[in-house]
């Protein structure tokens, strides 16, 4: 048997990290997209070249590395400059994914979590044969939101506007954390849900 991937997704600040967190306590590998998309733009990458030349040196600081706060600030005003943005970095990124994923089978890992925020939009959900997405309601994530990014009230705004309805997520997942309640809540349905994984892969 192969390893059984499992996608995890859903809104900013819906609660995906503390999930992501609790399964990987419970012993299951964790891939962090969002540190193979820090990866991908590492100086000297082919990804960073092409978004230097999509946005301009603007968006290097002066040692080369990315300043990741401008091209956002950049690409979330404008959603032709977003999917530009992702465009060059998914590609990269899930270039490094479908390497990690085969080192873990090598490896004979028979079960792992893919972390990914734009799971479905980049296509790295075409690696998992299951998915599991985190969605909370709007005012509670925009809270998080504000005190987690330390962001203003209107930027905050902004990136929630960029992110799909609830819907999205539901009609695409196996499993669906609904995080309403207390951080202990959410944790625990996570870790329900780790038995339920590595039971549907024997361990």
């Amino acid at each position: 048997m192969g390893c059984f991937v499992v996608g995890l997704t859903g809104q900013t600040g819906a609660g995906k990290s503390t999930v992501s967190r609790v399964l990987e306590e419970c012993g299951i590998p964790v891939i962090d997209c969002d540190l193979l998309a820090r990866q991908a733009v590492l100086p000297g990458s082919d990804c960073l070249a092409q978004l230097a030349q999509a946005f301009g040196e603007q968006i290097l600081l002066a040692d080369g590395t990315l300043d990741r706060a401008k091209t956002a600030s950049i690409a979330f005003s404008d959603p032709d400059k977003l999917q530009m943005l992702n465009q060059i970095t998914h590609k990269a990124i899930l270039a490094l994914l479908d390497h990690q994923l085969q080192q873990m089978q090598q490896h004979g890992e028979t079960l792992a979590v893919v972390d990914a925020p734009t799971l479905f939009e980049s296509g790295a959900d075409r690696f998992c044969q299951a998915v599991i997405s985190v969605i909370a309601p709007q005012p509670l994530r925009y809270q998080r939101i504000l005190a987690r990014d330390g962001l203003d009230p209107e930027a905050a705004r902004k990136r929630m506007g960029a992110q799909k309805e609830d819907s999205f997520y539901t009609s695409r997942s196996d499993y669906i954390l609904e995080n309403t309640g207390s951080l202990e809540e959410l944790e625990d349905k996570a870790k329900q849900l780790a038995q339920i994984l590595k039971q549907k892969v024997g361990e």
